[in-house]
């Protein structure tokens, strides 16, 4: 494949029109130096109507947008291709930012292709995306490289709660972010609360990665965790049991349990599975922070400091 720029790139003006039934008021000024949002995918492949929708987002919020050739598809291109379009995005001077289209599956395939020396010469840049992401957030934590942030991918424009989009452009622009209130689970609390630099994502694939070699450590972080039905009780188990039993959370000052899709009868063993992780990590634990597959997802940024109190409150660094 030649690696270059296609027509897909810089439509955003078209895409804007096109999508008019989006809501328009997202934001009120796009994050200090970020102008450009660079759309990559390394997973699966995005819906056109939530490319248009999810464009229009980032086009409305003040950015000038290019896509990736492969986000569109038709068909997902291999492994290779997808690395390498990943750092021909991160190493382009236009962008500032990279927004990935949407989860799914591939990236655990592009993470080892990846030329980390190479990215290293824009060490700060910063990406967005969850599920799938997850294995690249936390692999750049564990190479020292980027600046992850935990949110909303492009294909969850469209669903997201106004509360929601208010965070996400909140927290890329470094805005104060309102306090949240979460519920402890287990685990003896400090008199003085917890705090710490969060890390995490998606258990399934936080499990993958640690197999994989590149789980960067938890010591002294706050640790979100969200999963989806998908992923039956029995798997649930297996991917928290394999992070204890590796070590993950060794030294972590807090794990977040965040939002798991299960229903019925499932919901009730992944809750039960849930509360025994949390009696055994080790640590602080809570529940209830608005993160994972749901329209009230609440962006991460794994550079900005939080603190939980007490009582419960959840609150990030200015």
């Amino acid at each position: 494949m030649k690696l270059r720029l296609s027509s897909h790139v810089l439509f955003a003006v078209a895409l804007c029109i096109a999508s008019a039934n989006l809501v328009a008021d997202v934001s009120k000024a796009v994050p200090p130096r970020a102008k450009t949002a660079g759309v990559v995918s390394i997973s699966s492949i995005i819906p056109s109507s939530q490319l248009v929708s999810g464009t229009n987002f980032l086009v409305q919020a003040g950015y000038r947008v290019k896509v990736a050739p492969n986000v569109p598809g038709p068909e997902v291109v291999s492994a290779v291709e997808r690395a390498r379009l990943l750092e021909k995005f991160w190493l382009d001077p236009e962008i500032d930012i990279l927004i990935f289209s949407r989860g799914g599956q591939g990236a655990a395939d592009v993470v080892p292709l990846l030329d980390w020396d190479a990215l290293r010469a824009r060490p700060d840049m910063p990406v967005v995306g969850f599920s799938d992401v997850t294995i690249l957030l936390d692999a750049m934590l564990a190479k020292g490289v980027g600046h992850p942030l935990s949110g909303p991918t492009l294909s969850y424009a469209e669903r997201l709660s106004p509360a929601a989009r208010d965070w996400f452009f909140a927290a890329l622009s470094g805005a104060e972010l309102p306090p949240v209130k979460v519920e402890p689970l287990c685990g003896d609390m400090p008199a003085s609360g917890v705090r710490g630099l969060p890390m995490g994502g998606h258990l399934e694939r936080l499990y993958r990665l640690s197999r994989m070699g590149l789980m960067p450590s938890a010591a002294g972080r706050v640790v979100f965790i969200e999963c989806t039905a998908k992923y039956p009780p029995r798997q649930i188990r297996q991917c928290f049991d394999g992070l204890l039993e590796g070590g993950f959370l060794n030294g972590a000052a807090a794990v977040v349990i965040c939002d798991f899709r299960h229903k019925g009868a499932d919901r009730t063993a992944v809750d039960a599975i849930v509360r025994d992780f949390a009696a055994r990590a080790g640590c602080p634990s809570f529940k209830g922070f608005p993160y994972g597959h749901v329209s009230q997802i609440r962006l991460v940024d794994f550079r900005r400091e939080l603190a939980i109190s007490p009582d419960g409150t959840l609150q990030f660094a200015k």
